[in-house]
């Protein structure tokens, strides 16, 4: 589904259902392009250790795998489930630690050494671990200029973010770090 004019994509209410319900059925009849904004969640359900062990759940697991293959997206987002995320986390608490040390606005990164070239090529041209630091860092200093702020509107420029070229490789990352880092970004009603 895309607004006209704006070029974003977002799943509908009936993928979204769906998704909520593991209807691996009514997933199955989803479009490709509808697909494609639900495979971060989808390849982490059908890799994770499930809580549950019921055979009916076995099913819709095999349902769900033969849905993913050969879709090519999802090999990059395997590989994104495959980091270490337990050092990921540690090296961005400490990260949060010296932007609110330091203010900010430093430049400062323990995720992310020197960049060679800009985000976006350095984003394009890296492994999995390192997109993800990448955006991990970009998020946080997002999320630093917001809290400085104490509500008060300001503008932001994301070169990454406002990538139109590399905007579905990021919402992946971003859904990556979201599952596997919630208590370091959790979501706000």
């Amino acid at each position: 589904m895309t607004p006209e004019g704006t070029g974003l994509q977002f799943v509908s209410p009936f993928a979204f259902e769906a998704m909520q319900k593991v209807d691996v059925v009514r997933l199955a009849s989803l479009s490709d392009p509808e697909l494609r904004l639900l495979l971060p969640c989808l390849v982490r359900m059908a890799l994770c250790a499930p809580a549950d062990q019921s055979q009916s759940w076995a099913q819709d697991k095999k349902l769900i795998l033969r849905l993913l293959s050969g879709v090519e997206a999802v090999n990059s987002i395997v590989a994104l489930l495959s980091v270490d995320f337990h050092a990921l986390e540690q090296d961005a608490s400490k990260e949060q630690q010296l932007r609110h040390k330091l203010g900010g606005g430093s430049g400062e990164s323990i995720l992310v050494s020197q960049l060679q070239h800009g985000l976006t090529l350095e984003f394009e041209h890296s492994d999995s671990p390192r997109r993800l630091r990448l955006v991990l860092s970009e998020l946080l200093a997002i999320m630093n200029k917001v809290s400085e702020c104490n509500g008060e509107f300001f503008f932001k420029s994301s070169e990454l973010f406002e990538s139109a070229v590399y905007l579905e490789e990021a919402a992946d990352v971003l859904c990556i770090l979201q599952a596997e880092l919630p208590s370091l970004l959790p979501i706000v009603d």
